[in-house]
């Protein structure tokens, strides 16, 4: 749809306007006019709709029953550039009687895209009104439209204390809004060899995967990332992890999906359907590469400012379980583990919203990947006595693959 708005007070005029525009418009669909009589009006029209096109007389009244005043066409053309209620029209056409006026606005305001001279008993201002418009209806008709990263990375917590983590580890946090959006960004950035890697940054509102897929779709709408990252804690598994490791899911699935049946023996019993949704394989090398740098994995333990255990910090790529509850129940481990994927390394509650977001995202879609460190073993022993450890750690590894491993392209 393409939004033409003709601000002007005068019902004759409006409606020589309108015969040009019917003219020039009759090539091409999905046009809506819509006519305004001072700028009052105008700005009305302006809060409500994005106007595309807007043919605009210099001599304007601010509300109708006042009378046009001199300055009424820049009163408005100021207004809508200053405030952020309104969008600027992509094409401003001044069409206006007074010459004299129309030279004085040529020198106040670069805001303006045509300057038409009205005269009311010479049509040629018809023909260069309708050559002009045709002229950029048919840019519109174009219909090409390129959609670009504007962001190195996005990051995605599931709790507000990993968050903060986050916004310390950047430099010059600041929170951000986006449009027809109320939720809360941030917005920093890493140095990398003098260049800046940006980064958003949010936390979701309750965990979970239905609120971290959504949140992962308007980050990617919003931003457009080149890289999505979800950071945070896990349950690990016992025997193949420690806490604090950092868990980076190589593939992960939806535990509780499939259908509940009844066996032969009249017992209830859970059928699951895995569907697997895996990271880009170059992701699993900068992580094996990753773990290899032991003066890094050393250094990530001994820099901690919080409660740690005694176990060496280590980087472990594998399969992690997404699923919708809290586990404390090492029985329901061992149940995914014998009847679905036998490598599981970690069992947690977002991870799958996350990915399949990302991987089904509009283009151009992100890389992404989630990193998050150990802090129970889904048993009745579950405490936070190492979550500030595991949160931490978790972005320390973050930190380091968008410093040293992503790879942002131009």
């Amino acid at each position: 749809m393409i939004n033409i708005l003709i601000v002007e007070d005068k019902p004759e005029k409006q409606q020589e306007i309108n015969t040009v525009l019917k003219e020039a418009c009759e090539r091409f669909k999905d046009i809506n006019i819509d006519s305004s009589i001072d700028v009052g009006t105008a700005k009305d029209i302006m809060g409500k709709k994005d106007i595309d096109i807007m043919i605009l007389d210099l001599h304007l009244p601010i509300r109708f029953i006042d009378g046009p005043v001199y300055e009424g066409g820049i009163t408005l053309i100021n207004e809508v550039k200053a405030s952020k209620r309104y969008k600027y029209p992509k094409y401003v056409i001044s069409l206006s009687q007074h010459a004299n006026e129309t030279e004085i606005f040529k020198k106040d305001t670069g805001d303006i895209h045509k300057y038409i001279i009205y005269d009311e008993k010479n049509k040629k201002w018809t023909e260069e009104l309708k050559y002009f418009l045709q002229s950029i209806l048919q840019t519109f008709n174009n219909g090409v439209f390129h959609r670009n990263y504007l962001y190195d990375v996005a990051v995605i917590c599931a709790l507000q204390e990993e968050l903060e983590y986050i916004k310390q580890s950047l430099m010059d946090v600041k929170q951000i809004k986006a449009p027809f959006d109320d939720f809360i960004y941030f917005e920093g950035h890493y140095l990398k060899n003098e260049k800046k890697i940006s980064v958003i940054a949010t936390c979701s509102t309750q965990m979970g995967m239905v609120a971290a897929s959504t949140l992962t779709t308007k980050l990617i709408y919003n931003f457009c990332p080149r890289y999505v990252v979800m950071t945070g804690i896990a349950a690990g598994v016992k025997g193949k992890t420690n806490m604090g490791d950092a868990v980076v899911a190589e593939y992960t699935w939806d535990y509780g999906a499939g259908k509940e049946i009844i066996d032969e023996n009249g017992r209830k019993k859970h059928k699951n359907t895995i569907q697997q949704i895996h990271i880009d394989p170059k992701l699993c090398n900068m992580v094996r590469q990753l773990q290899l740098d032991a003066a890094f994995l050393k250094a990530v333990k001994s820099e901690a400012q919080v409660k740690k255990p005694r176990n060496k910090f280590k980087v472990i790529l594998g399969a992690v379980a997404t699923g919708a509850s809290v586990i404390a129940d090492p029985d329901k481990v061992k149940d995914i583990m014998d009847n679905q994927v036998r490598d599981l390394i970690a069992i947690e509650m977002e991870i799958y919203g996350v990915y399949y977001a990302a991987n089904w995202a509009i283009h151009p879609r992100p890389q992404f990947v989630a990193i998050k460190s150990v802090c129970d073993y889904a048993d009745a022993k579950k405490n936070d006595d190492f979550h500030g450890y595991a949160a931490y750690t978790s972005v320390r590894v973050f930190e380091k693959m968008a410093k040293e491993y992503f790879v942002y392209e131009k």
